[in-house]
């Protein structure tokens, strides 16, 4: 798992004595982090160019000994890298930019709960940047190629304190699948209120990215818990994700209608979307009997 630090909190400090506490600060940061199970930090280029103090940039006061010991340099230069190039991320994703509050904010945006769903890790500023959750703009390509936004969550820390407060957090990223066909092994104990068709335990088997089979694992926990909370009527609005029913025109597909185990034909039109790509999975919702019928789970239809 990686963190993602945050480069708008980086700014100019009066004086050697306060960056070095904020610095300190930071590397106790990512030694709780690592404690966590986080392997890395990565960071913008563009924030190792910032100004920290008159005159040094965050690679030059990296190399001030007044500012910044021998110890503490290794770790930051060994738990944090560079987040460029990001053409792997952007392509997976079809991210066009993040913002907050006006601002770009590349850290804070592919940390973000609809994205890595990670954590933020930043400098302590008062009133400005503490351990809490912040809201994001992300601005994305849709399978039509049109430019879309949305809204989502951050979790940002900036002291250890904030990071042990997520323990729990990091336990349940730690133990999530990865592996699509250990999900689909682990259906039956992980979503009791979700039944499947046996076509879509097949598509999840097959499915071997590891981003894409843990964005199902949230979205499936996602119709879990409605469902676990009776829950009713079926709307856009009980769900995290994004989930919506199909158009009426789609909705008469063929493909909405699945045979399940049991023998009945359901029609499957409602769907929860995921990353990376146009992933859908498809469903239909017994209110009466409180449980979701996943009849397909790959790409767009």
């Amino acid at each position: 798992m990686e963190a993602y630090f945050n480069e708008l909190s980086l700014h100019s400090f009066t004086d050697n004595e306060t960056a070095k506490n904020a610095f300190l600060l930071l590397g106790n940061c990512l030694k709780k982090l690592s404690e966590m199970g986080v392997s890395n930090t990565r960071m913008t280029d563009e924030a190792t160019r910032k100004g920290i103090l008159s005159g040094q940039t965050l690679n030059r006061v990296l190399n001030n000994e007044a500012v910044i010991d021998k110890d503490l340099k290794s770790v930051i230069i060994n738990r944090m890298c560079t987040l460029e190039p990001i053409d792997d991320l952007e392509n997976k994703y079809n991210v066009t930019g993040f913002q907050y509050n006006g601002e770009d904010c590349k850290g804070l945006g592919w940390a973000c709960e609809d994205i890595e769903d990670s954590v933020a890790l930043g400098l302590s500023l008062e009133d400005i940047w503490t351990d809490r959750n912040y809201n994001v703009n992300i601005y994305m390509l849709d399978e039509d190629g049109e430019e879309v936004s949305s809204v989502s969550q951050c979790k940002h820390v900036v002291t250890p304190n904030g990071i042990e407060n997520l323990r729990d957090f990091f336990q349940t990223k730690i133990n999530t699948p990865t592996n699509g066909r250990v999900l689909a092994i682990e259906t039956v104990s992980l979503f009791p209120h979700l039944v499947f068709a046996g076509q879509a335990l097949e598509q999840l088997k097959n499915i071997k990215d590891a981003v894409a089979v843990e964005q199902i694992y949230y979205r499936l926990r996602d119709l879990e818990r409605v469902a676990a909370n009776s829950i009713v009527p079926i709307s856009t609005s009980i769900f995290k994700y994004k989930t919506t029913p199909e158009s009426e025109t789609r909705s008469r597909l063929p493909e909405m209608f699945v045979k399940f185990e049991d023998g009945e034909t359901r029609h499957c039109s409602w769907h929860s979307r995921f990353t990376p790509g146009a992933g859908r999975i498809h469903f239909y919702y017994d209110e009466s009997e409180k449980i979701f019928y996943v009849g397909y789970i790959g790409e767009k239809l």
